[in-house]
């Protein structure tokens, strides 16, 4: 399949996305959580009218750009490594964007409701005013410094090698004009948790590197299994000022800075190498949103 341009992930992918059409459901997943991630901003002191918003791999569909388009006023900007924006979920897109809580004005409604009848997604960002960048490298992208004002993603950066979420970071703080958010929220779980909840949230630390590598390392399911202190600590070390790092506890999902209050991941007698040093929040923390900035001045 290689020498056709294949591979199994891909072929995966398209079966999945393009024939199945299994990312309607993500479409609501992202309706459900995006008036979240719009209150943290606005807590955080972003002032949505007229702000850049840059989504880091936005997925298969164009619900990034309308919500962005309702909040700012402009579709903003989404690069995707893998993924690619097709037309089938276009209409699924403008009734979930519609459907959220989000600050909006009835011109920008309008203008939105009006994108379902667009003859394809090109179109359709052209008319909120975006840009779609795909097949991107995340650490060599076009776009200019100091041009974006808030970098988002969900889900993203647990999936990033080591290697590729430091050369992320970097360019990300090329990128973000002096004073903007970094607003990302990682999944700290093991994946095999969201298909079987008995398992373990946090059973992946307890797998050996070269074990892990060859049982979980293929795209389809491979996590980074970085600490939230090793995400903080890849933040600063790119130049970013902490604002503030929320954690979901389980088993209640709540949203705290204390992670304390929740249920550890896994007992600390089974972690192994460099995991056994991992602090007590660390191990209470099913997934974080990590809220930094650029300094200003710079």
């Amino acid at each position: 399949m290689a020498a056709f341009g294949w591979t199994a992930p891909s072929f995966y992918r398209s079966l999945t996305r393009n024939r199945l059409g299994t990312q309607a459901t993500h479409v609501d997943k992202l309706a459900r959580v995006w008036p979240g991630y719009v209150q943290v901003w606005q807590d955080v002191g972003v002032t949505l009218d007229g702000t850049r918003v840059w989504v880091v791999d936005g997925g298969w569909t164009l619900f990034p750009f309308l919500a962005n388009y309702l909040t700012t006023g402009a579709g903003g900007v989404v690069t995707n490594r893998d993924a690619t924006v097709i037309d089938r979920y276009l209409a699924r897109s403008v009734g979930g964007a519609l459907a959220c809580d989000l600050p909006s004005t009835q011109e920008r409604r309008r203008t939105a409701e009006a994108v379902r009848w667009a003859l394809d997604v090109t179109s359709a960002v052209s008319s909120l005013e975006g840009e779609l960048l795909e097949g991107v490298d995340p650490g060599r992208l076009a776009l200019a410094s100091h041009s974006i004002d808030l970098c988002h993603s969900g889900g993203t950066l647990e999936h990033y090698r080591p290697q590729m979420l430091s050369a992320f970071l970097h360019e990300a703080f090329r990128i973000l004009k002096p004073g903007g958010v970094m607003s990302h929220v990682v999944d700290h779980r093991d994946h095999l948790h969201h298909a079987d909840p008995t398992w373990p949230y946090l059973r992946h630390l307890s797998f050996p590197d070269p074990i892990y590598t060859a049982v979980f390392g293929h795209p389809l399911l491979y996590h980074n299994r970085l600490l939230p202190a090793e995400i903080e600590a890849a933040f600063t070390a790119a130049g970013f000022e902490r604002i503030v790092v929320r954690r979901m506890v389980l088993p209640n999902r709540r949203w705290v800075e204390n992670p304390l209050v929740g249920s550890p991941g896994i007992e600390r007698s089974r972690l192994v190498g460099r995991f056994r040093a991992a602090t007590d929040e660390d191990l209470h923390t099913a997934a974080a949103h990590y809220l930094f900035r650029k300094p200003r001045g710079i």
